[in-house]
């Protein structure tokens, strides 16, 4: 199982978009991200899509995280992490 490593750097739009968002976001956010941490613990190689210098984006509505993956240490560590809406 793989740690998950985040900066407060990586977190600061994801916290601004949690801090001025309704209930119904909040709860959002909070799910989407919860589940995004176990989908990284457990097979974050399996995850998302791959981008440059090795990372990987994945969306989890209404968050996306880009990531990179530590193997020899068993770290995810988180890049950026932000809510977007879904389109209507």
């Amino acid at each position: 199982m793989f740690s998950i490593y985040r900066c407060h750097t990586a977190q600061t739009p994801l916290c601004e978009a949690w801090e001025q968002g309704d209930e119904a976001l909040r709860q959002a956010i909070c799910q989407a991200s919860h589940s995004v941490d176990l989908r990284l613990r457990q097979a974050p190689e399996d995850q998302g899509e791959s981008r440059e210098d090795e990372a990987r984006i994945l969306f989890e509505a209404p968050v996306g995280v880009l990531f990179r993956i530590d193997k020899e240490n068993m770290i995810v560590r988180i890049l950026r992490s932000w809510a977007f809406r879904g389109m209507k």
